[in-house]
């Protein structure tokens, strides 16, 4: 049979109907070869959006694609069925499912049913090539990855344009090539190779849930085997169990985390042990400059604001620190982050001190479900208390937008990047949160282009500043994560080793270079130059405490106009 190598672009944009992200198909771009893997044909076509109206400026650098190319793009229908025509009956292979399962998310989408047309037979070419090269299934291995570990000269390929892409995958192939071991890694598209491929993993976060085992709550002293006795309640963070334990046998603390998920194939139990941590108390603070910021105390609660920003008229912006609130413990003591562990009633409490000492209306209140991406969401009155008084109402959004004066934006922050944008031209402002994820993402960039859609906004009146988070010598990271900041432009200037196996990156330098390229001036952005960690006393670092913290948070918003 022939074999056809697949490869797609798609555009992240918001779906009114689905109330939700959907990841649009942009081009399709492919390849046929015989069994020999000598190539017969390509297939290379635009899709006309339908959902988004503009491609996105990330996606545009990503790939070079514009929105004047894909005018002239069929629909996505129409590309499936010329597609089909062109494929025939053959072997189809992606470098990975996700081409897949956007494929199925867009049929879906488009014509209510979530079968492809053309997928008889599947084989998943990066799952086959990391077995024969022994890379093991731990991590995914991308393909540009691939091609350079196998020595691939991919002069005049285009990585991110969907032919050069699956023509890319086709060299890789060639090198690994088996048609014996290959035919285990084809499979029939039936029922259940959908019922599989679109099974979404699941953490078990209950306590209670039938499949939460009492073995599974044991852990061992990780110093000498012996039993170990759980020494307070559990607590649920970052969808793993936590509680501390003390050996029976030789004394030793440690922390425990549990993590259970449901998959496809069954349920995967995964412990792990750390030492705990060493949580300081909250600094005594003294009013006066933090790096480029301001610490003021009014009513006895820390207060962080630009001082670049301080004469900026028309909003009010400041990033809560560990001074002046309630909360006890790993949480001491202006713990915002309802659902860490603390109670309840402080965090309220802890809520009403800030916003009474920085000048917020707590009501006013809306942030967002922070995911590590780069979706943004338009809000107003409509939204006020959502994400903080109520429930959230949408999911996977790290960055809120507004020109209303009626709401304050909030976003989470313990060592990730919180991302401030006032365009005071048309009375407009932004809040983001970029981990390293969506720093790398071009989240600095997507709030530019997203504030110019909804406001008019000009990059080059837009004043932007980079907020408390942890700094270059403190983010210390391993190569994956140092792989996905060095494909980006200007690396050089935020990512340095390796220096024994690890790296370091510039986070803020790397959200300036975004803000730089989307056109904001370099005069209008200001760097707060506060590292969490450096400051963990005074700010709640989740790398310093290994996750034993509360959260800091920052707010934006815009003051009501004086007639």
């Amino acid at each position: 049979m022939d074999i056809v190598i697949l490869d797609l672009e798609w555009n992240g944009t918001y779906s009114r109907r689905l109330k939700g992200y959907i990841n649009e198909i942009i081009e399709f771009g492919a390849v046929k070869c015989g069994p020999d893997l000598s190539e017969k044909d390509t297939f290379s076509c635009f899709v006309r959006p339908q959902v988004g109206k503009h491609i996105s400026s990330t996606i545009s650098h990503l790939t070079s694609i514009t929105d004047e190319n894909l005018t002239g793009g069929v629909t996505f229908m129409q590309a499936v069925s010329r597609f089909k025509r062109w494929a025939g009956d053959c072997v189809l292979m992606t470098w990975g499912t996700s081409d897949i399962l956007t494929l199925i998310e867009n049929c879906r989408y488009f014509s209510g049913d979530e079968h492809v047309p053309f997928l008889s037979r599947y084989c998943d070419l990066q799952l086959y090539t990391q077995d024969r090269m022994a890379l093991g299934r731990r991590e995914q291995v991308g393909l540009a990855r691939a091609a350079e570990l196998l020595g691939l000269d991919l002069t005049g390929m285009d990585h991110h344009r969907a032919l050069d892409d699956s023509r890319m995958t086709l060299a890789v192939l060639r090198r690994v090539y088996d048609p014996t071991e290959i035919r285990a890694y084809v499979e029939s598209c039936g029922p259940e190779f959908y019922r599989r491929i679109t099974f979404k993993t699941t953490y078990i976060c209950d306590l209670h849930s039938p499949l939460v085992e009492k073995n599974h709550l044991r852990f061992p002293c990780p110093k000498c085997g012996a039993e170990s006795r759980r020494l307070g309640r559990w607590t649920v963070k970052n969808k793993s169990f936590r509680a501390d334990f003390r050996c029976t046998s030789c004394g030793h603390l440690f922390a425990g985390r549990l993590t259970i998920k449901q998959k496809y194939e069954g349920l995967t139990v995964n412990k792990k042990t750390f030492p705990l941590p060493d949580i300081e108390a909250p600094r005594q603070a003294v009013a006066g400059p933090v790096g480029n910021m301001e610490l003021s105390l009014p009513q006895g609660v820390g207060v962080l604001r630009f001082a670049a920003w301080q004469n900026l008229p028309g909003v009010n912006h400041a990033f809560t620190t560990r001074i002046g609130g309630v909360s006890q413990k790993e949480f001491a003591s202006m713990n915002v982050g309802f659902g860490r562990g603390d109670e309840e009633e402080h965090v309220v409490e802890n809520y009403r001190r800030f916003c009474a000492a920085a000048g917020f209306d707590p009501e006013s209140l809306v942030c967002g479900a922070q995911d590590h991406h780069i979706h943004i969401r338009r809000v107003g009155v409509a939204q006020r208390g959502v994400g903080i008084w109520k429930e959230k109402d949408m999911e996977s959004i790290d960055g809120l937008c507004t020109n209303d004066p009626g709401v304050t934006l909030v976003i989470y922050c313990a060592d990730c990047v919180p991302l401030y944008f006032v365009d005071p031209e048309h009375r407009a402002i932004g809040l983001a949160h970029a981990g390293w994820r969506g720093t790398a993402a071009g989240m600095a960039q997507a709030m530019v282009e997203r504030m110019g859609q909804e406001f008019g906004t000009r990059p080059e009146r837009l004043q932007v500043a980079i907020g408390p988070s942890i700094g270059k010598e403190c983010f210390e990271v391993d190569e994956p994560v140092a792989l996905e900041f060095q494909k980006l432009p200007q690396a050089e200037r935020f990512v340095t080793g390796p220096q024994r196996e690890k790296y370091h990156v510039d986070l803020w330098e790397c959200n300036r270079q975004f803000l730089l390229a989307a056109g904001v001036q370099p005069e209008h952005i200001t760097v707060g130059q506060v590292c969490t960690m450096c400051e963990s006393d005074l700010l709640f670092s989740h790398r310093k405490t290994r996750g034993q913290r509360g959260s800091n948070c920052a707010m934006l918003s815009l003051k009501e106009e004086v007639l």
